[in-house]
């Protein structure tokens, strides 16, 4: 019970770390970098194993050789790239008549292999870039030449060689990647010496080292632009465009306007004001009469008051020398009404505009006795 529930929890760990990787992977497809972005050098030792005619007559062991290789290559995608390689040293292996056996048909001869591979990162393929990944599995496969030969011996051998293999590289920082490579070649059967029997052999290397990346090393997705709505810009343009035109016709009509102003003759605007100021009527002692010389004042008075349209007020007084304050009081009634009655009914002046006050002898309008016998129109 205890093992199915710890099975259950690793499946279900590996399951969450799979779908964590793939939301941090990048698809594609990605921008194109420069001619100099994403370069690598690598370099790695091990071993090879020659596979010759009659190499299995002797153990493994003692075919095994030194291995060193050298690449530079360059990544055009996070996908595939190009690589240079040499991959040598020597080799070891048996064949009694060999060209590079001795008397007891050892061979040992230097090897060099010189070919151009073309990268496939399976990684990136299957879960999506992602540049800080820790393990990265890269099969490739390539041609090239390839040259085996030993000291004082000939001839030499020029033969093309077919590469295949696999790198793993371990991340160990930005620049900084461990390799384990597993490589094959296969040559004609005469690369060692040996003629006639099978049509080619082959050499396994295995070797490690470390690559160093250049800047740039890393790939961006590329985002397809989407196209910008301008129609909310180019309305409120044409708003405001068409708000300029408005405001120039406008600006226009005004100044047309007021060029024809500027050439009209001028016009002399006549504004009749009728001013009116205080009337005095003035009577005998004793008596509330209008004289003759009067009634013709009161009668041109009475023409700029209907003109006038203002209101007046009909003030009679009397003087206090004479009688006492009750016939004063009706005195200055009687003068006051009959001013009245002679402005309306005789000369047509509107009541409404009209007023009587009746002040008898108190707040006289002037210091004379002889003066204060009046009716006083304001």
């Amino acid at each position: 019970m205890i093992m199915k529930k710890s099975i259950l929890t690793l499946v279900f760990l590996m399951f969450a770390g799979a779908i964590f990787a793939q939301e941090q992977a990048k698809r594609g497809p990605f921008l194109t970098n420069g001619f100099w972005d994403n370069w690598f050098i690598s370099a790695g030792v091990g071993g090879n194993l020659y596979v010759g005619e009659n190499d299995d007559q002797i153990s493994i062991g003692d075919r095994i050789s030194t291995a060193v290789d050298i690449s530079l290559g360059k990544w055009f995608t996070p996908y595939s790239g190009l690589r240079f390689q040499y991959a040598g040293i020597d080799a070891k292996g048996y064949g009694p008549n060999a060209l590079y056996a001795d008397n007891n048909g050892n061979e040992s001869f230097n090897v060099m292999n010189l070919h151009a591979d073309y990268m496939l990162n399976l990684s990136n393929v299957i879960g999506g870039y992602k540049e800080n990944r820790f393990w990265q599995f890269v099969p490739y496969v390539g041609a090239g030449w390839a040259k085996s030969w030993k000291k004082d011996v000939n001839p030499q051998y020029n033969e093309v060689g077919f590469a295949w293999g696999l790198v793993n590289k371990l991340r160990l920082s930005d620049a900084i990647d461990a390799n384990l490579e597993l490589r094959a070649l296969y040559v004609n059967q005469r690369f060692e010496g040996t003629t006639g029997g099978r049509r080619g052999e082959g050499m396994a290397s295995a070797t490690v080292g470390l690559t160093y990346k250049f800047n740039r090393r890393d790939f961006t997705t590329y985002v397809e632009p989407v196209p910008c709505d301008y129609t909310p810009y180019t309305t409120k343009i044409s708003d405001l465009e068409q708000k300029i035109a408005n405001a120039d016709a406008k600006a226009k009509k005004l100044a047309s306007d007021l060029n024809i102003e500027k050439n009209k003759a001028p016009q002399v605007v006549t504004n009749t004001e009728y001013l009116s100021g205080k009337m005095s009527v003035w009577f005998q002692i004793n008596s509330s009469k209008i004289s003759t010389t009067d009634m013709v004042n009161l009668g041109f008075y009475a023409e700029m008051m209907k003109k006038s349209g203002e209101n007046y007020k009909i003030m009679g007084s009397a003087d206090k020398e004479t009688g006492n304050k009750k016939i004063n009081q009706k005195l200055s009634e009687q003068r006051a009404k009959n001013v009245y009655d002679a402005l309306v009914n005789k000369f047509g002046v509107n009541p409404s505009q009209l007023e009587i006050i009746a002040k008898g002898d108190t707040d006289e309008p002037y210091n004379k006795p002889v003066l204060n016998r009046v009716v006083v129109i304001e």
